[in-house]
């Protein structure tokens, strides 16, 4: 939990929207969970736990986006919101450290706002009149879910660590953007390709994402070994120098 009051206060403002939100879709949805819906649950939350860990950034990026995104385009308004939040949830278990309570359901209603802004900007008669290729509205409705998404954490980390949020959702957007655009790129090519999502669809697309992922991972650990390498050849001379001082 932050410890700046102001932070923690907008941390309980998007906690109580997000949770409001769902609440409000789950309790009107008037359709009972589908076999597509709950296949898009349950890859979605095994995408989830596929966690890759930025540097420099608190928190890790897991591969569900792309399952998210159809989902949104796809489903009604309480099962796209369920699948974000649930997977959101699985990606916030983490082995040996301690659950916290109030950062999962900060995580948790942040992708559920960003669920709802996709949805909101996919069906808008303004964006369906001018872009009529399902594909090409769900490419700007990422847009839209990568700002309802990274926004506000970076508000967060802005006022907890009293840091520049333009600098830090700069960071965050530049690491995350390639992610977002592959993420973006598989949805739109999934609604261009099939013409009736079907519960097959999220089993196809779980092995391009875990490659996906795996190349991300192999990316981010030779980062990883290179910079530390660096750091040990800049200290070696440091320590030779304070030697034969």
């Amino acid at each position: 939990m932050p410890k700046s009051i102001s932070a923690r206060m907008f941390v309980a403002l998007i906690v109580i929207s997000g949770l409001l939100l769902l609440g409000d879709a789950v309790l009107n949805a008037k359709q009972v969970p589908t076999a597509k819906f709950l296949a898009f649950l349950l890859v979605a939350c095994v995408a989830a736990r596929l966690r890759i860990k930025l540097p420099g950034v608190t928190g890790t990026m897991s591969v569900n986006l792309p399952f998210i995104l159809v989902a949104a385009a796809e489903m009604n308004t309480a099962e796209a919101l369920a699948v974000g939040f649930i997977s959101t949830f699985f990606q916030c278990l983490s082995k040996g450290k301690k659950f916290n309570l109030m950062q999962t359901a900060f995580n948790c209603s942040t992708i559920t706002l960003a669920v709802a802004a996709t949805r909101l900007i996919y069906a808008a008669p303004s964006v369906s009149s001018a872009v009529s290729s399902p594909s090409l509205r769900l490419a700007i409705a990422a847009a839209g879910y990568a700002l309802a998404n990274t926004v506000p954490v970076a508000i967060v980390i802005g006022l907890t660590e009293a840091v520049s949020v333009v600098r830090t959702w700069l960071e965050m957007l530049q690491l995350s953007f390639p992610y977002l655009v592959a993420s973006a790129g598989i949805a739109g090519l999934t609604l261009t390709l099939t013409r009736e999502i079907g519960w097959q669809v999220p089993l196809a697309m779980l092995p391009i994402m875990v490659g996906i992922f795996q190349s991300y991972r192999r990316y981010f650990a030779a980062t990883a070994a290179s910079e530390a390498t660096r750091v040990r050849v800049e200290s070696s001379p440091r320590a030779a120098a304070g030697a034969n001082a």
